[in-house]
């Protein structure tokens, strides 16, 4: 992960097990008091693309796009209805081989605090 070049190993975990939610914890294995919330970016952006070049897909050993799981990294501002993820930097995960990684996006179209949440959800909250 950008910034955490010593973290290596993380775990995604629910983020309350008794609760539903489309957040989770990226928890690292290493420094306990380091956890980010994540999220699919396709339940709030349907059409989000992301792009993998061949030497990440080899670092990854992804065989079909279709296999690899994306979180974006979730920043929840004390108002709550600002939340914001991370879009350009995605998170691509192999969770069957155990691998993830960062990636950097360059297409033009994302942001890096895009609001996860709709102007018709700001008025509900």
């Amino acid at each position: 992960m950008y910034g955490f070049d010593q973290e290596k190993e993380f775990a995604l975990l629910p983020l309350d097990p008794n609760i539903e939610s489309p957040m989770e914890w990226l928890q690292s294995l290493r420094t306990r008091e380091l956890a980010f919330i994540v999220t699919d970016p396709f339940l709030f952006v349907p059409e989000y693309k992301m792009v993998l070049s061949d030497s990440e897909q080899t670092q990854l050993e992804i065989e079909s796009m279709e296999s690899v799981v994306v979180r974006v990294i979730v920043t929840i501002p004390k108002v709550h209805t600002e939340m914001t993820a991370n879009l350009v930097a995605p998170l691509a995960i192999n969770q069957g081989k155990g691998l993830a990684k960062q990636v950097v996006l360059t297409s033009a179209e994302y942001d890096t605090k895009h609001s996860l949440m709709s102007k018709k959800n700001k008025e509900i909250s």
